[in-house]
């Protein structure tokens, strides 16, 4: 397939193109980050797999011109959510009445803003589990094995969705394809509801999350509107089932510091609007309450305007 990740140049860009050019598919990275648009057309994506080797992959391409990539099959979306609506228009060029269009995004509201642009028919959203992290431009650390789940919203899975999940799977991302993606997308919100901001205000590494009497209580409050806000979407969530798969990734998430800390530290703007800013939009037009939710956006856009 011809593939085009826009937002490619940052962590999980890095890391998906470069595992699906190793399979042989024909990969350009779209991006704004001139140093990393360098550094990979001189000498290739580097990634560090999970046993601390360095793979050069040379047959990866990047470029800042969606022109100079043409239409695609595929373009796999991975923008943070404040670059979606700029990114998504910047790469029409590269989207043709043929292509798929692949969010795998955080969070929830980007469907709304691509699909505002691009043919809802040809939007499809995912949520992957990997942990990356940028070491230089054009350099990528992987660790661990990546997972992912796509679909189509409101409908059940195609053809195409079949495509390019055997595609992913063959380049080492275990991949499903379900015809109930939201449930998915709102299964992987309530981890990041839960724990991204908690962490991020608190300065705190994942696994001290459950150690301590109010980050668990912090949590559970924001876990009980969330699953109070979903049942609206018609997704049936189970609390108690909620918060023991997050507890339970949070104890083997030893050192681990999520996204929303790691923005913090190095002072860029968070995802907040589309994590916990999502469950209060939701929330206000069902008419639920989500005081906690909000208090969490406002603390987080509070540090946010000291950077």
């Amino acid at each position: 397939m011809k593939i085009a990740l826009i937002g490619g140049a940052g962590a999980m860009g890095l890391i998906f193109g470069a595992r699906l050019a190793q399979q042989g598919h024909d990969v350009t990275l779209l991006d704004v980050n001139t140093a990393a648009i360098d550094a990979i057309n001189e000498r290739g994506a580097l990634i560090t797999n999970k046993e601390g080797v360095v793979e050069t992959v040379p047959n990866v391409r990047a470029t800042s011109e969606a022109t100079r990539i043409g239409p695609v099959d595929l373009a796999i979306v991975f923008t943070k959510c404040y670059w979606t609506e700029s990114a998504v228009l910047n790469a029409q060029p590269c989207i043709g009445p043929d292509t798929t269009v692949l969010s795998l995004q955080n969070g929830w509201g980007n469907y709304d803003l691509i699909s505002a642009i691009v043919p809802p028919e040809q939007v499809r959203v995912g949520v992957t589990y990997i942990s990356g992290t940028t070491l230089a431009p054009g350099h990528a650390r992987q660790v661990g094995n990546p997972v992912a789940f796509i679909g189509r919203v409101g409908q059940p899975a195609d053809d195409a969705l079949r495509v390019i999940g055997a595609a992913l799977d063959a380049a080492g991302v275990q991949t499903t394809v379900s015809d109930e993606i939201l449930n998915e997308v709102f299964g992987k919100l309530a981890i990041n509801v839960t724990t991204l901001p908690t962490s991020a205000l608190l300065g705190m590494q994942a696994h001290l999350l459950i150690e301590n009497d109010g980050t668990i209580d912090l949590m559970d409050e924001l876990l009980r509107e969330l699953v109070a806000v979903v049942s609206t979407q018609g997704i049936t969530m189970n609390f108690d089932e909620r918060r023991a798969a997050i507890h339970n990734l949070l104890k083997n998430a030893v050192g681990a510091r999520g996204s929303m800390l790691q923005d913090v530290e190095a002072k860029r703007k968070t995802e907040i609007d589309v994590i916990n800013g999502a469950i209060v939009r939701m929330g206000q037009q069902a008419g639920i309450p989500t005081p906690v939710n909000q208090t969490m956006v406002r603390l987080m856009k509070a540090l946010e305007s000291t950077f």
